[in-house]
């Protein structure tokens, strides 16, 4: 997987947290051992004097997903390695130069081309500009949603190197094979046998066919959550 940004917040399908992530269940760190991601969260979810706390995002994650918090990555980085127009919770005050704030604003068409041949007018716009979506309300505390303005388009995912399972939001629907949109859909496990070591009949299926897991009604308005079939198995943290 490519490198992260540190403190991201993203959707796993997995029961277990991949190596360098932990769930998002408040739990409290050390400052000590964690003084960059410190920084970034302080104790705005609790914790006092040497401990700060995760945030608790168990009750607000689908059904057997866990959201998951990079304990480890880039600190304040100038440009995100991530798919074009993917939407991300992140802590960081200082973007990265492809991201945007996901507060409604208008863009120019003649300087984002590329994004608004995938995403079109889908939030609005007009002759000169297009418009990102407002997802200030949906963000939760000390975080807010950013959109990569640039970065690998899906037909070119597989130099990203996503995990297999990999759950990616973008603001556009895309055809290309490695990606599914996560609608529940079920998958022959003589063909994806990989993934199936991953999700098993967690979301459904049976011995010859599995369900990957229904986020539709978790995404934001226009957005849809696709899943990654191929790509480098998550390692265990």
């Amino acid at each position: 997987m490519t490198p992260t940004i540190l403190g991201k917040i993203t959707l796993f399908p997995y029961d277990f947290e991949p190596a360098g992530w932990m769930f998002c269940d408040g739990r409290k760190l050390y400052v000590g051992d964690n003084d960059a991601l410190f920084m970034l969260l302080d104790y705005t979810f609790g914790g006092d004097g040497d401990a700060f706390a995760l945030p608790d995002l168990r009750s607000a994650a689908p059904a057997n997903c866990h959201y998951c918090i990079a304990t480890q990555g880039t600190f304040r980085t100038n440009y995100y390695e991530g798919v074009l127009g993917e939407t991300i919770l992140s802590p960081q005050p200082e973007l990265p130069q492809n991201m945007k704030e996901c507060n409604g604003q208008s863009l120019a068409r003649s300087q984002n081309r590329v994004l608004e041949i995938y995403m079109g007018d889908r939030f609005g716009g007009d002759g000169a500009n297009i418009k990102l979506p407002d997802l200030r309300s949906k963000a939760i505390k000390k975080y807010q949603y950013q959109l990569a303005t640039s970065g690998e388009t899906p037909p070119s995912l597989r130099n990203r190197n996503p995990y297999v399972g990999e759950i990616i939001l973008l603001p556009y629907e895309t055809t290309f094979e490695s990606l599914v949109p996560c609608d529940g859909r079920r998958l022959a496990v003589a063909q994806h046998g990989g993934l199936y070591t991953l999700l098993r009949n967690r979301f459904g299926g049976d011995a010859q066919q599995f369900a990957i897991p229904d986020l539709r009604a978790a995404a934001p308005s226009k957005y849809v959550y696709y899943m990654s079939l191929g790509g480098v198995f998550p390692p265990r943290g």
